[in-house]
């Protein structure tokens, strides 16, 4: 039942800011509704219903997957440029798309993509070298301590904008709750089954992102 319920984009945040305030190992499961609301958000952030400032959500939605992939065992699948899948033990690309599917997890839903080149770069690191070294398993022990080259050390990115990502996690609640109860109106009134059920699906749409809002 705790995973049926979703995680609300501005609760997501929070859980965010304090993971990374706090470096407490996360919660798988929360993590993961986290990730799933910020997906979410990402996909609508261009509706005229709400609007974010994607770039800055990105980042967020960055952050989460790393934080996934290197707290959590799990299966990586990597699909090259030109959408051919990557053998283990194959050379790792530096552009195509990659599937993490943490371990703990059993739902068809529960993969997450990323693009290779938004992976931090420390991670792409240890990434590439793992996929030659012992393949497709990963496993929170392998991107454990500091990472040095050659050419220096590296550092993940600090996420910036917060005042933004506030305003724009909490002032879009509001505005949530007040579209979804209108489309909720309008199914109720509404005397055509296909009408409704495009309303159905747009605040499916809505929670999606911010959640139970029958309240």
């Amino acid at each position: 039942m705790d995973r049926r319920t979703k995680m609300a984009l501005d609760e997501s945040y929070r859980y965010y800011l304090n993971l990374y305030k706090t470096n407490d190992p996360p919660d798988l499961f929360k993590l993961v509704k986290c990730l799933h609301s910020v997906t979410a958000a990402l996909n609508m952030a261009d509706s005229t219903v709400f609007k974010l400032t994607k770039q800055l959500w990105r980042r967020i939605h960055q952050a989460l997957f790393d934080k996934l992939m290197t707290s959590s065992p799990g299966y990586v699948l990597v699909v090259d440029q030109n959408g051919r899948q990557v053998k283990p033990k194959d050379s790792f690309p530096e552009n195509g798309m990659l599937e993490f599917y943490p371990e703990g997890c059993r739902r068809r839903d529960d993969a997450f993509q990323l693009e290779i080149k938004y992976l931090y770069p420390a991670t792409q690191y240890r990434l590439a070298g793992l996929w030659r070294a012992k393949g497709a398993m990963v496993h929170p022990s392998d991107f454990t301590g500091p990472l040095c080259t050659e050419q220096g050390c590296f550092l993940k990115p600090v996420v910036l904008g917060q005042e933004v990502l506030n305003q724009e996690s909490r002032a879009g609640k509001q505005q949530a709750y007040e579209t979804w109860w209108g489309l909720y109106w309008q199914a109720y009134c509404a005397s055509d089954k296909h009408e409704r059920n495009i309303l159905y699906r747009q605040m499916d749409d809505i929670e999606q992102v911010w959640g139970d809002l029958y309240y």
